[in-house]
């Protein structure tokens, strides 16, 4: 019985058509890492961003509201 259904024409072109789907499929996963990956990027580069624009904003304030000490060369403390 398993030798009839082993060698039928169906199961063999069945199986053929499922390697040749895979084969077809293969490359198509690979590239979706590639989208993951640019994601991941892109939320790093964000971030990045984002501190060195709080960063800027923060020693801006600091600048600002110590200008008339930093004019006259004061010390703070």
């Amino acid at each position: 019985m398993i030798a009839k259904v082993r060698d039928s024409t169906l199961v063999t072109y069945v199986l053929t058509a499922l390697g040749y789907v895979h084969d077809r499929l293969e490359p198509i996963r690979k590239r979706s890492d590639r989208g993951a990956s640019a994601i991941e990027w892109a939320v790093i580069a964000a971030i990045c961003v984002t501190a060195a624009l709080v960063i800027g904003l923060a020693v801006r304030n600091v600048v600002t509201t110590n200008a008339p000490k930093i004019q006259k060369g004061t010390d703070t403390g």
